[in-house]
């Protein structure tokens, strides 16, 4: 399979992803405590970790399918931050940290993706970058925040 094809099933991947890990945290968790230590460490896991991955392995194809021209040091420092958000939300669950140490890592998390989408909403219309994936950065990151924020207030 090439790289494109590849970049693109991560699209398809991480929604498949998300709503397993909200069930399976419904499944396995007693209170909301338990599973927002299941959703969100996992979910961070798998939307930062997919994206550091996407980046590192699949760079240009991954900025072509966005509309972004590649440049291959941002994208590496932007995937590696994305890869430590990823390893240090493996490292508050194995080590069970509490639930503030999650809500702490879905945080940073959110906050980035908020972020980045602003800057796909900014490259739309200043840029007219109309891509599918590029206008659909913002809706995902707000879908996002909407599923995690109750389930961590919730929780604490």
């Amino acid at each position: 399979m090439d790289k494109k094809k590849l970049a693109s099933m991560m699209e398809w991947i991480r929604p498949a992803g998300i709503s397993l890990i909200i069930f399976l945290s419904y499944y396995f968790g007693d209170d909301a405590v338990s599973r927002f230590h299941i959703m969100g460490p996992f979910i961070v896991m798998l939307m930062s970790g997919s994206v550091a991955l996407e980046g590192l392995l699949f760079g240009a194809a991954a900025s072509e399918k966005i509309g972004y021209a590649p440049n291959k040091a941002y994208q590496i420092q932007s995937r590696l931050n994305n890869a430590a958000t990823a390893l240090t939300a493996l490292l508050v669950y194995v080590l069970d940290w509490g639930v503030y140490a999650d809500s702490t890592i879905v945080i940073v998390m959110l906050m980035f993706f908020v972020f980045s989408a602003a800057n796909h909403a900014a490259t739309a219309v200043r840029d007219h970058n109309m891509k599918i994936v590029n206008l659909l950065r913002p809706v995902v990151a707000l879908l996002l925040t909407a599923i995690l924020v109750p389930h961590m207030i919730q929780a604490l």
